[in-house]
């Protein structure tokens, strides 16, 4: 978050000054989530600077998660980002619905398929192993959040359907249908440019970062189960840590 003045002298800038009048009408909730803040034309008239200025104050705002620019509609202010624990091995329902998030599921597809190499390295299998596929788009709040591949040991996913994955936490389904107890997660987390099909099903312009995660996930005897790569939008998504010394 930018709050520094942006002048060597310590005053503030056309630019900055603009952007803290308008964060500080977001944080007190003159204007409430998804609403639309006033037009770049209200906001030149309002604050009496130009038009470049107002924009790169709703630029920084962009940057610091506070609002969403929509082409062709305006300037909006951003939901609370989702925030996760990693403290804890969980679904996304699971860990959101505590918080009072609603998730959605839409299964894109489900089916038979062979393991990319990552995935087959992930679970200890040769390439080209058949498996099943699944592939999801999820949602918090109505906003797209993230698109999930995940690649499942054939023995497990043949008994999974999509009306059940589309109302349940995958790693639910293995508990509670199929006896199946999960006892432990590898995660990594990096950053990477979304391609054409990310972008389009996460409604983020170009270029546009997005967050990686890849999940594999373990049951009784270490035995791996399924292996995930979840995409996520950034401005909408975090995990959170808390270690100890």
């Amino acid at each position: 978050m930018n709050t520094t003045p942006d002048t060597p002298g310590g005053g503030w800038t056309l630019r900055a000054r603009v952007r803290e009048a308008l964060r500080e009408r977001i944080l007190r909730g003159e204007w409430q989530t998804h609403e639309r803040l006033p037009s770049e034309n209200q906001l030149i008239e309002e604050q009496g600077v130009s038009r470049i200025t107002v924009r790169q104050a709703l630029a920084d705002l962009v940057a610091d998660g506070l609002i969403v620019r929509v082409h062709g509609k305006g300037s909006f202010v951003a939901p609370a980002p989702v925030r996760q624990e990693l403290s804890r091995l969980q679904g996304l329902s699971e860990a959101l619905g505590g918080q009072g998030r609603e998730v959605l599921t839409r299964v894109l597809s489900l089916g038979q398929a062979s393991l990319p190499a990552r995935a087959a390295k992930a679970l200890g299998l040769p390439p080209g192993t058949p498996c099943v596929e699944l592939q999801t788009l999820r949602f918090s709040d109505g906003q797209p959040l993230s698109l999930n591949s995940t690649w499942i040991e054939p023995t497990l996913g043949a008994s999974l359907d999509k009306d059940t994955l589309a109302q349940t936490d995958l790693l639910t389904v293995y508990e509670s249908t199929l006896n199946l107890r999960v006892t432990r997660a590898v995660v990594d987390i990096g950053a990477a440019l979304a391609n054409a099909r990310q972008r389009r099903l996460l409604a983020v312009e170009a270029p546009a970062a997005v967050l990686v995660v890849e999940r594999t996930v373990f049951s009784t005897g270490e035995r791996p189960v399924h292996f995930e790569a979840s995409t996520y939008r950034p401005d909408a998504f975090s995990y959170r840590l808390e270690l100890a010394r």
